[in-house]
């Protein structure tokens, strides 16, 4: 069992959750990536952006134009498809850098702030634990942040701890570098 090769797509009121990289919108995710609330990154040149997300596993957040078959008030998965690309508004992103089976690192996670304080965060983050927690062969989800709020949330909706052990012999220890391109 891997993370799912069809798109999911989760609604809510005016507001979809989907895994169809075809609705994805480079030039409104580079945007939001401008943004100083974006504080770890920035924006890519188009062709670079398209090869992250190409290798990545990837949840748009939309707010629709029209009605959807089918919606869900609840936030669960849809059957439905949504009617157009041109129906939708993208509002947030998060990505996965995954093999799909033993290990994913969620990253470029955002709500855009003009949408934030409606639950819209926090649903994305359980659509992601939602696909990733019955992978029976996943050894390691994990994240990088630096905002408190978000730790808490993080531990509160992933049941996700800080990864602070000072010795091998505690079990492991986790280690990295900073790229050229680290911002935070």
């Amino acid at each position: 069992m891997s993370l799912p090769a069809e798109p999911q797509t989760w609604t809510r009121n005016a507001f979809v959750i989907s895994t169809d990289k075809s609705l994805l919108s480079i030039p409104a995710i580079n945007a939001a990536f401008d943004y100083d609330f974006m504080y770890w990154t920035k924006s890519y040149p188009q062709e670079i952006l398209q090869q992250i997300v190409d290798n990545s596993f990837c949840f748009g957040v939309y707010r629709t134009h029209s009605n959807l078959t089918d919606p869900d008030a609840n936030g669960m998965p849809n059957s439905g498809q949504t009617k157009s690309k041109d129906n939708l508004d993208q509002i947030g992103f998060a990505r996965l850098a995954t093999d799909n089976l033993t290990f994913a690192y969620l990253t470029d996670l955002y709500i855009l702030p003009e949408y934030q304080g409606h639950g819209l965060g926090g649903w994305l983050i359980d659509c992601v634990d939602e696909l990733l927690r019955p992978l029976p062969y996943l050894r390691w989800f994990m994240l990088r942040t630096s905002a408190e709020k978000s730790k808490q949330s993080y531990e509160k909706r992933l049941g996700m701890n800080v990864l602070d052990t000072s010795s091998v012999s505690e079990g492991g220890i986790m280690m990295g570098r900073k790229g050229r391109a680290n911002m935070a």
